[in-house]
């Protein structure tokens, strides 16, 4: 898998299979509380219009995210055929920091 170099925009996003680093805010999410994956969500960036969005999967048990939460984010670039779907996916050992909460 390659690694692209820099923060990668999510509107950028091919399902390339490469390790991205993103900077997004989470729009929703569903704690799946169950199986792999762990956690689905929307993510949004200033790449995008206002309400794209591009899909997220957590298969990693430690990592939850929040809406109205902005992140770092270390993921692959997925592209997922069932759903004719371009996911972040993120990993076990996934890179994740929190920045700011847009709620407050």
């Amino acid at each position: 898998m390659a690694q692209k170099q820099g923060l990668a925009d999510l509107a950028d996003l091919s399902g390339s299979g490469d390790n991205v680093l993103v900077n997004a805010q989470v729009t929703c999410e569903q704690d799946l509380n169950s199986h792999r994956p762990y956690q689905k969500g929307l993510l949004w960036d200033k790449s995008m219009n206002y309400g794209d969005i591009r899909a997220f999967v957590v298969y990693d048990p430690d990592v939850r995210l929040e809406p109205g939460k902005v992140y770092i984010l270390n993921g692959k670039d997925h592209y997922y055929d069932p759903r004719d779907e371009v996911q972040l996916m993120l990993h076990d050992g996934a890179y994740v920091k929190e920045l700011y909460d847009t709620n407050s």
